[in-house]
C-alpha cells in the first residue's frame, strides 16, 4: 500500500447475499444472478470464445492453471468444456508427457460414442502436451527468495517459476482456506492473513528478480457475506 502497489475496491458484492458457501461460490465463478442457474464460469466462456477448437487445436500453453486444488466453475465454458490445467508438483509432469502417446481424435466413429471417445482423446492429448511445456517452464527457473512453508506459499512459489521461466499460461489460480471462522476468530484470521501478506510479498520480491512484476496483476476475492454478529465462541 506504502509503494503505490495496492488497490482496494469497496463494496463489490451483489444483492440479496445468499448464506450458501457453495451457492456464493457458484455466482461469483458464473457471474450470474442470484435468481438464475449458470453452469458456467465467466473466465471459461472467455476461453470458449478465444479457442473454439480447443479439444482438437489446443493452444500451445494451457489458458490456465490451478495450483493444488481441484477444478473451479470459473473456467468451464458453456459446453462443459474446463480451461484450466490442475498442477500439484510440476516436476512429476515431466514423467506423465514421457508415459503418454498422442491419440488419434480424426478417424471416430460417427455417432455419440465416437464423440465421447473424440473428447476423452482430445483431453488426454493436452495433458501429455501441457505436461512437456510446464515441465520445461518450471525446471528454466528458480525462486529467488524462500518462501514459508505454508498453504498459499507453496502454491505461489509454483506459480512464480512458471512465470518466470516464460510460460505462456495468462491465468492462475491459487486458494488460500480458513475463512469460515466458526470460533476463535482473532488468533485463527491473524494467521491466515499473515499467509497471505507475506506469502504475496515473496511472491512479487520473486517475480521482481526475474523482471516480470510488473506484468502481473493479483486479485483476491472471497464468496463470504455472512452475518457480522459474533456468536458465542469467538466467531462470526
Amino acid at each position: 500500500w506504502e509503494d503505490s502497489q495496492m488497490k482496494v475496491v469497496h463494496g463489490v458484492g451483489y444483492p440479496d447475499q445468499n448464506l450458501s458457501h457453495f451457492r456464493s461460490s457458484d455466482i461469483w465463478a458464473s457471474a450470474s444472478d442470484t435468481d438464475e442457474v449458470v453452469n458456467s464460469g465467466w473466465l471459461g466462456r472467455h476461453f470458449e470464445d478465444e479457442y473454439p477448437d480447443f479439444i482438437l487445436t489446443p493452444p500451445d500453453a494451457p489458458p490456465a492453471i490451478q495450483i493444488g486444488s481441484i477444478g473451479n466453475l470459473i473456467f468451464d465454458g458453456n459446453e462443459g468444456t474446463g480451461y484450466s490445467f490442475s498442477v500439484s508438483n510440476p516436476e512429476q509432469l515431466y514423467q506423465i508427457a514421457q508415459n503418454g502417446w498422442l491419440h488419434d481424435v480424426e478417424n471416430l466413429p460417427d455417432c455419440y460414442y465416437g464423440d465421447q471417445v473424440g473428447f476423452l482423446r482430445g483431453i488426454a492429448n493436452t495433458t501429455f502436451l501441457y505436461a512437456n511445456v510446464i515441465n520445461e517452464a518450471y525446471t528454466n527457473s528458480s525462486n529467488a527468495v524462500e518462501y514459508d512453508d505454508s498453504e498459499l506459499g507453496n502454491q505461489l512459489s509454483i506459480v512464480a517459476r512458471l512465470i518466470k521461466g516464460g510460460l505462456d499460461t495468462k491465468v492462475y489460480l491459487v486458494t488460500l482456506n480458513g475463512f469460515d471462522t466458526h470460533a476463535n476468530q482473532v488468533d485463527l484470521h491473524q494467521s491466515i492473513m499473515t499467509d497471505l501478506a507475506d506469502s504475496v510479498s515473496l511472491f512479487y520480491e520473486d517475480l521482481n528478480d526475474g523482471n516480470v512484476d510488473n506484468d502481473v496483476l493479483s486479485m483476491t476475492f472471497s464468496e463470504f457475506g455472512r452475518r457480522v454478529e459474533q456468536n458465542g465462541s469467538d466467531g462470526t
